[in-house]
């Protein structure tokens, strides 16, 4: 969050890294809240529109706030002045973030859980958005690293345990044997907690409790 704030070039760049991960569970509220799928698209277009122009991470109090809590309020407190007008006409600006609605409202549908909250979904979409960028991150060493194919066939383990025979196979596309195996998706699973905790921290007030936001993160996943 702190990355986001001031004029700099790199400031920018934070800032539009930013709006382009954290779109779709401000998209899903939106949809959540009662706006129709072009609406929805409208007013995350037109609140990050606001961001950037207004320079809303500047203003906001690091040591404070949540980014998770801050852009839903801000989000919520845009919406609600400009539901009245008409918002496709007056934002202005262009898109902030690329993305396509009909895709969104796919994922929207497929996400959507009967009689769940706007705002208990915003959390789940930001939960799973957080595990994204964490998996993210890792692919991009792996990447870097060339080991991209080894990567692909660990990628389901980081978060389901599999069977010894599950192992097994993962093991021969690697050629390793399944005990080989299952040390080096162990190692990728310590690299995991080590990304999952640098995207939390990432949005989180400074000297904030990162394992307390995990847990609660967890537990909207888990619906605990």
């Amino acid at each position: 969050m702190l990355d986001a704030r001031g004029d700099g070039e790199e400031a920018q760049r934070a800032l539009e890294d930013l709006c382009q991960a954290y779109w779709f569970p401000l998209f899903a509220w939106c949809r959540r809240y009662g706006l129709t799928v072009a609406d929805a698209e409208d007013a995350v277009q037109g609140f990050f529109v606001k961001v950037m122009e207004k320079r809303l991470f500047d203003a906001a109090d690091a040591s404070r706030g949540k980014l998770r809590t801050f852009l839903l309020t801000a989000l919520q407190r845009h919406v609600r002045d400009e539901r009245a007008k008409a918002l496709a006409e007056r934002r202005g600006g262009g898109n902030v973030v690329s993305f396509d609605a009909t895709e969104a409202e796919s994922w929207y549908s497929d996400a959507s859980i009967e009689g769940e909250s706007a705002e208990r979904m915003f959390d789940r979409q930001w939960a799973l958005t957080v595990l994204d960028n964490a998996i993210l991150q890792l692919e991009r060493q792996a990447v870097a690293r060339g080991k991209v194919s080894e990567f692909k066939v660990m990628r389901p383990f980081l978060t389901e345990e599999g069977q010894a025979e599950d192992y097994r196979k993962a093991g021969e596309l690697t050629h390793q044997s399944a005990g080989a195996f299952k040390v080096a998706v162990h190692r990728l699973r310590a690299k995991f907690r080590i990304a999952l905790r640098e995207q939390v921290a990432e949005t989180q007030p400074e000297d904030a409790n990162v394992d307390e936001e995990i847990t609660y993160l967890m537990q909207v996943l888990t619906g605990s």
